[in-house]
């Protein structure tokens, strides 16, 4: 990204640009902000028409855009000029399976995950988990940690939104798992492999698909370690020590994401 775009404020659009990118510059059509963007382009960073910025739409597309005009309704219409140019590429798809924390975590957990570059992050139900969200409810909180992830990417540069899986309990995961190139469960056993020592997976043509799976605050049970190891799942450790959910989440995450892209 140059110099100028990256001073450029950015705004988030929930449809997707990747069509824009098949058009011819100057023939880009206008764009909505929703009336949340909008009041904070116009009453908190106090953006005028003829302003120049940022639309990501969080699967990876960027546009340098202008703002034309403010509308009546409290929205905004902006000009995309042309896509913001980017050198990064992607060396890893991460996917998280995350049990879902007491007291909140899990909207810390969304927020690292944004930042980091996850791939995609499960809510997992374990046998453990206190946590249980249901009915009427599962709608909401997952739209609040999509909310979460959105805000996140605009404030640290990432183009993509992890996305964000539905409730999925642990077995159910197990069955998926053959999809992965590497499956991993984090647990501090004593036969568990030290994180340290994983080995990179090369495949051809693409980047690596790796699963990993973290428990909640007591652990993953006897019978669902059984279940892993029966569905090629590999024990890891971060150390002798035992780290709490939301930590072990920035720190397993973290390693896996350097390990792939040095």
């Amino acid at each position: 990204m140059s110099r100028t775009t990256r001073s450029l404020k950015r705004f988030f659009i929930s449809a997707s640009l990747a069509d824009l990118a098949e058009k011819r510059k100057n023939q880009y059509p206008t764009v909505l902000l929703t009336k949340e963007e909008t009041h904070h382009l116009r009453d908190v960073l106090r953006l005028r028409e003829g302003s120049l910025c940022l639309l990501v739409d969080g699967f990876g597309n960027e546009f340098v855009s202008r703002i034309e005009h403010f509308l009546a309704n409290g929205s905004v219409e902006l000009k995309p000029l042309e896509p913001a140019f980017h050198s990064e590429k992607e060396f890893l798809e991460l996917t998280v399976a995350q049990a879902i924390p007491q007291d909140r975590k899990m909207d810390e957990i969304i927020e690292k995950a944004a930042e980091l570059g996850i791939w995609e992050l499960i809510p997992l139900l374990t046998e453990r988990t206190v946590v249980r969200v249901s009915g009427d409810r599962v709608e909401k909180v997952l739209s609040r940690w999509e909310r979460i992830a959105e805000q996140t990417i605009k404030q640290s540069r990432l183009r993509r939104v992890p996305k964000l899986g539905v409730l999925t309990a642990f077995k159910d995961l197990c069955q998926s798992a053959s999809e992965f190139d590497q499956r991993f469960l984090l647990h501090p056993l004593a036969r568990a492999k030290p994180i340290c020592e994983v080995t990179q997976f090369v495949a051809k043509g693409r980047v690596p698909r790796i699963l990993l799976a973290i428990g909640p605050e007591g652990g993953f049970s006897q019978n669902e370690l059984d279940l892993a190891g029966s569905n090629g799942f590999e024990m890891l450790k971060m150390g002798s020590w035992i780290l709490k959910t939301d930590t072990a989440f920035v720190a397993a995450s973290s390693f896996l994401m350097l390990k792939y892209s040095v």
